[in-house]
């Protein structure tokens, strides 16, 4: 199981010098990646610029979206955007995509809610033709698109690699159709075993095989003095990015001393997960430097 960090660009307050640090520590500790949040009406930083700056601050940690709302993106801008990143950074990066559920960030992005789940699908295959390098010949349900070949390709080949998020059956599925892994969310070991298992027996179902296919979990984390004052920090970001409180933090994430903690990851063994990627609610880069002592103490 690989570890990354995600950096707090949607935990308020965050300054250039917060993000500088969860960046520095994330690759010195040897974390296998960096990943990012993705929402539009909200006080956070932009995603793939985060991302890009990010990975001009590396050389050896992947880059991810952990997840990026799919719709609300014009899928040839994307493409383009998104085989830069890859091609400037050597062929580091992974797309996490999922939908998202806020009414207001589909308004602010003058795209309606109603097909939401077609225009993901439909720009999975809109990435994948660009990336081929071949002229776009598209018709779809939602996008219509005959035009030349859009540059550059990635680096990576036959695309950039893309996992699917979700929490339900559908989006499950989906993610065995259509993707390169699956991302399941913050909802701890539990929310993980949940749909994980799910997304196997559909890959199975359609020939696919699993071992083949990337499936990773989101955790949050906070270590200070205990598990009371972390569990505390969960919950009080959740309430503010979410408007309420999604789990029970002392069951569903990584708080508490470095055995609690370590004890919290192990409960993950079991999904043979590709990657456990760590979820910030505090700006301050010092977590960063706990995590690691945590990630070390998994591996001894």
């Amino acid at each position: 199981m690989r570890f990354g960090v995600a950096l707090p660009n949607e935990v308020t307050g965050a300054t250039r010098e917060d993000m500088c640090g969860f960046v520095e520590r994330a690759e010195r500790h040897g974390f296998d990646s960096i990943w990012a949040l993705d929402r539009l009406v909200y006080d956070g930083y932009a995603t793939l610029s985060l991302l890009a700056w990010a990975a001009g601050q590396t050389e050896r940690v992947r880059i991810g979206t952990s997840i990026l709302l799919a719709p609300l993106y014009r899928p040839l801008m994307l493409a383009k955007e998104l085989a830069t990143i890859d091609r400037l950074t050597g062929g580091r990066f992974t797309l996490g995509l999922g939908m998202g559920q806020r009414p207001e960030d589909y308004q602010a992005a003058g795209v309606p809610m109603e097909r939401r789940d077609l225009r993901m699908v439909e720009t999975v295959a809109l990435l994948r033709q660009a990336w081929s390098g071949q002229p776009i010949d598209y018709a779809g349900r939602v996008f219509d698109v005959h035009v030349g070949p859009v540059g550059p390709r990635p680096a990576q080949q036959p695309g950039v690699p893309i996992w699917l998020g979700g929490s339900n059956p559908k989006a499950f599925k989906r993610a065995a159709r259509l993707g390169d892994g699956f991302l399941a969310g913050g909802g701890g070991p539990a929310g993980a075993h949940a749909a994980i298992p799910v997304v196997r027996q559909a890959l199975q179902e359609r020939g696919r095989d699993p071992r083949a296919f990337a499936c990773s979990a989101l955790i949050y984390w906070s270590l200070g003095k205990d598990a009371d004052q972390g569990a505390a920090d969960v919950a009080n970001y959740q309430q503010r990015y979410y408007g309420r409180l999604l789990i029970d933090p002392k069951k569903a994430a990584v708080v508490g001393s470095i055995r609690e903690a370590v004890q919290r990851i192990h409960e993950y063994d079991d999904l043979d997960l590709h990657t456990l990627i760590f979820a910030p609610v505090l700006t301050d880069p010092e977590q960063v430097d706990r995590l690691a002592e945590v990630v070390q103490a998994v591996g001894s």
